[in-house]
């Protein structure tokens, strides 16, 4: 459950930063030129990154097994190959959108996405980090 809730958070958070980071104001728009607006966006987002952040959310099933196996004394150390294999796994996703995807292969827009997927597994990351440790901090709370 926490899973599916860390998934429907990172998507709105993603949606929402990246429709205000393409948004343009009306002061700066070309005249006889449609923008897309903020919800349009918004929406767009929301409905396309459905697909990679659950097969990103099954995949992180497997990076925490991983994790888990290992033993690190450092939060630090743990956090940064967290990171990594975050950062390895929305690479993956994002090659394998590219394989499946039936026009010529562009180098430019392919490293576009890379950036915007591993910008998105580390949204994700960081919030499903934030749900452990505000349910830690209740069962500590709670459990005396």
């Amino acid at each position: 459950m926490k899973r599916l809730h860390t998934t429907i958070l990172a998507i709105i958070l993603f949606s929402t930063l990246y429709s205000w980071a393409s948004y343009t104001p009306a002061s700066q728009r070309a005249p006889n030129t449609y923008y897309f607006g903020f919800w349009e966006t918004f929406g767009f987002v929301f409905m396309f990154s459905i697909p990679p952040f659950v097969a990103g959310a099954i995949i992180s099933l497997v990076i925490d097994m991983i994790i888990k196996r290992i033993y690190i004394s450092s939060n630090v150390v743990r956090y940064l190959l967290q990171l990594s294999l975050y950062s390895l796994a929305a690479c993956i996703i994002i090659g394998v959108l590219f394989v499946f995807d039936d026009g010529p292969f562009d180098l430019r827009e392919f490293m576009i996405f890379l950036l915007f997927g591993i910008i998105a597994a580390n949204i994700y990351l960081h919030i499903l980090l934030a749900f452990n440790r505000i349910h830690t901090l209740l069962i500590d709370k709670y459990s005396k």
